[in-house]
């Protein structure tokens, strides 16, 4: 059983080792996220020639050693030798967080599949049993979703910041957050309308 968890990871030192097309995959979504992004690969794909160009890794072209993990937050053991991904989660694992792609075991954490969409993200995970399955659910449950989502998410974290700034009791917090749930703030003109008089919204909410 694992944990799920959103991370933070902006600023933090991200080390992946391998240069091949999975590692890049790993190197993009760290970029993506913020990461400091250090590579270790004797050899490297275009794309992690142009990012290393544009500073946006830092390219080690050498292979792996022992102390390369040193202060990084996240490890990825992505080479195509898996004695060396192996040995990658081994000295890692018992203090940072580590994926080894070839035998999920082997780390302390599994990636989901992954759907981004503005402030929605969507993870699908089956504990390593089916990595094919999870993004087939991702991919199903992300073509329920429309246009519009982004915009109405977009609404739900603006509201929500002003309800919490003007309402103190909890339980009045909640009750508020629960009524945007209506299906009628899906349409952009109530939401503009609701946005441009809040306090009537709480009011209502609160007296109705």
């Amino acid at each position: 059983m694992y944990y799920p968890i959103m991370l933070d990871i902006r600023g933090r030192k991200a080390v992946v080792a391998g240069g091949g097309q999975v590692a890049c995959r790993k190197i993009k979504a760290l970029i993506d996220a913020g990461a400091t992004v250090t590579v270790i690969s004797v050899h490297g794909s275009e794309q992690l020639k142009k990012w290393s160009e544009t500073g946006q890794i830092h390219w080690l072209r050498r292979a792996w050693k022992r102390n390369d993990a040193e202060a990084a937050f996240i490890v990825f053991a992505a080479t195509d030798d898996r004695e060396v991904n192996k040995q990658i989660a081994e000295q890692t694992r018992s203090s940072q967080l580590v994926n080894n792609i070839d035998r999920y075991e082997e780390g302390n954490f599994v990636l989901p599949a992954v759907f981004h969409r503005g402030r929605l993200t969507l993870a699908v995970s089956t504990g390593g049993a089916s990595p094919l399955l999870a993004r087939r659910i991702r991919d199903e449950a992300a073509g329920r979703l429309n246009d519009q989502t982004e915009d109405y998410l977009e609404f739900l974290f603006q509201m929500r910041q002003e309800i919490k700034r003007k309402v103190t009791r909890p339980a009045d917090k909640t009750l508020c957050l629960r009524n945007l749930l209506d299906r009628k703030y899906r349409e952009k003109q109530i939401r503009e309308q609701t946005l441009h008089h809040i306090d009537t919204f709480i009011k209502e909410s609160l007296f109705q």
